[in-house]
């Protein structure tokens, strides 16, 4: 334990010397004073880590888009994130099951695109429709498909009454129409724009706000939508910009530059509280920070190996330095969140070194080299984080090599040395269909990439899928947790995601348990 303590201190002072000009900055600012500075409603400024290359949804599935995206488009259906995470009418006014296979949805009327067009049943056909997302070409299929691919058609019925069938029986149904992917776009819109390329980076869809531009690398730019059918947005413009340093976000913050910031490292909560004028928000959200494996390569194809791997994680050591205990260790590739279908009684995630050792010598593990591909702090303290497991991992004799990749197509880069990378697994259905199987199921990206394949894995999920019995689901949920932690490793759970924030304490602003950075009437406000 002295041992592990030894370098997470060694590896936080890295952090610590990067954040000394912020540290610097801070103590100036409780000595002297700092003059409270008021939010401005016309130029709205978030200062984030990284901002999403395009906005179309059915091209990136990332935490960077969807804290955007809710700002811009909207969904059939809405959450209720203040009161329960409920369903609410949203784009439909309501909703009902004819069968098993189908929902009907009435529309809300008079609701207006970015472009002045009415929204109607063609739109919502359009979006779910063969040349976006179901065609055999569609740009949209690839990215999608673990959110929607259970989709078989849709059947206008009148300008504002749509049929949307699914495939199979699916307990879920309605919860695909309230999130992440199932935005309603314009297809006006859509056709004018002419190819996918020019379309992703001018999405049109109904939301509060209107996408103005978007500069790689610098900022997402939104301006309020006047034709908005709902409350207006609080925000004349908001500029979502690309500030990669946290204590450059600190700083900005501190002077009134930025009026929130994201990804803030825990160890500077304190001292964002105790600064005049700021204060900090946020905390875990409904998402599992995990690290992944190609068990596909010929480096981590023996399970043994992978299962020494996790094993020699102290994943509350980490949790209790790094983040000062304020998030936790999940039981498993599973949250609370899933109600009748968490498995209470599986066991805690085992730290267990000596087993590991074991394990590899089993495995005749003879020093070669694995490589982990890190981005650089995409995640909160996502560095700190992969420098401990590194140690951790040469406690028990693996023999692994960080390497610093600049974007996710590096990371995902499929050759001889993808064999661990980050990963967080947002929970975006209360159930672990929407999280589990989705990712690691034969529309998830891991199947697609061939980094996890188990036949066994993918007949227990369909079970999971498509049955509507609450034991029988919650049977097949277990395997899948026994495959993929035991028997046929993907991975492993680290610890619930974070989401911190600072704001200026002149506004009003609730960070929700969830991506989605909420900038609409009825959540920000000004003092």
């Amino acid at each position: 334990m002295r041992q592990y303590r030894r370098i997470v201190r060694q590896c936080r002072k890295g952090v610590r010397l990067a954040l000394l000009g912020l540290a610097s900055a801070m103590v100036v600012s409780a000595v002297i004073g700092v003059t409270p500075v008021t939010a401005d409603s016309t130029n709205f400024v978030v200062a984030v880590q990284k901002n999403p290359p395009t906005m179309e949804p059915m091209r990136e599935n990332s935490n960077a888009q969807m804290r955007v995206l809710y700002n811009i488009a909207e969904t059939l259906i809405s959450i209720d994130f203040k009161g329960g995470f409920k369903l609410i009418p949203g784009l439909a006014t309501e909703w009902k099951r004819l069968d098993n296979l189908t929902l009907e949805f009435k529309l809300r009327k008079g609701v207006k695109f970015h472009n002045g067009e009415e929204m109607t049943s063609e739109d919502v056909a359009f979006t779910f429709g063969s040349e976006r997302f179901t065609g055999e070409n569609a740009p949209g299929w690839p990215v999608a498909k673990q959110y929607l691919g259970v989709i078989s058609g849709t059947e206008i019925i009148d300008k504002y009454t749509i049929r949307i069938s699914s495939k199979t029986p699916d307990p879920l149904l309605e919860q695909r129409f309230a999130n992440y992917m199932s935005e309603i776009i314009s297809k006006k819109g859509y056709q004018d724009a002419g190819d996918w390329d020019k379309w992703s980076r001018n999405i049109i869809a109904t939301g509060p706000y209107k996408l103005v531009e978007v500069k790689t690398g610098e900022y997402i730019k939104l301006e309020r939508f006047d034709g908005y059918w709902g409350d207006k947005a609080p925000a004349k413009t908001v500029t979502f910009k690309v500030v990669p340093e946290v204590s450059s976000r600190i700083a900005g913050l501190t002077t009134g530059e930025y009026d929130i910031i994201s990804e803030i490292p825990p160890d500077q909560l304190d001292g964002i509280d105790k600064t005049k004028g700021i204060e900090a928000a946020g905390g875990p959200i409904r998402n599992i920070r995990a690290i992944n494996y190609d068990e596909t390569n010929a480096r981590l194809s023996d399970p043994r190996i992978r299962r020494a791997l996790n094993l020699a994680i102290d994943r509350q050591l980490i949790v209790d330095t790094l983040y000062q205990g304020r998030t936790a260790v999940p039981r498993g590739m599973q949250q609370e969140l899933f109600a009748d279908m968490y498995i209470k009684d599986w066991p805690e995630l085992e730290f267990n070194p000596a087993k590991a050792k074991a394990l590899l010598a089993e495995a005749g593990y003879k020093g070669e080299e694995i490589y982990y591909r890190v981005l650089s702090d995409y995640y909160t303290l996502e560095v700190s984080t992969a420098q401990i497991l590194v140690e951790m991992w040469k406690n028990v004799g693996l023999n692994v090599q960080m390497q610093i990749k600049e974007n996710w197509d590096q990371i995902t880069e499929d050759n001889e040395s993808r064999h661990i990378f980050n990963s967080s697994n947002t929970a975006v259905y209360p159930d672990p269909v929407g999280q589990l199987w989705r990712r690691f199921g034969p529309r998830g990206w891991y199947q697609g990439q061939k980094a996890f394949v188990n036949a066994e894995f993918n007949v227990q999920g369909k079970i999971l899928e498509t049955s509507t019995d609450l034991a029988t689901r919650r049977a097949a949920f277990r395997r899948l947790l026994e495959i993929y932690h035991e028997e046929d490793p993907g991975g492993t759970p680290l610890h619930e995601l974070t989401m911190f924030y600072g704001k200026q304490e002149s506004i009003n602003w609730t960070a929700y348990s969830f991506e989605y950075m909420d900038l609409r009437a009825g959540n920000l406000s000004f003092k």
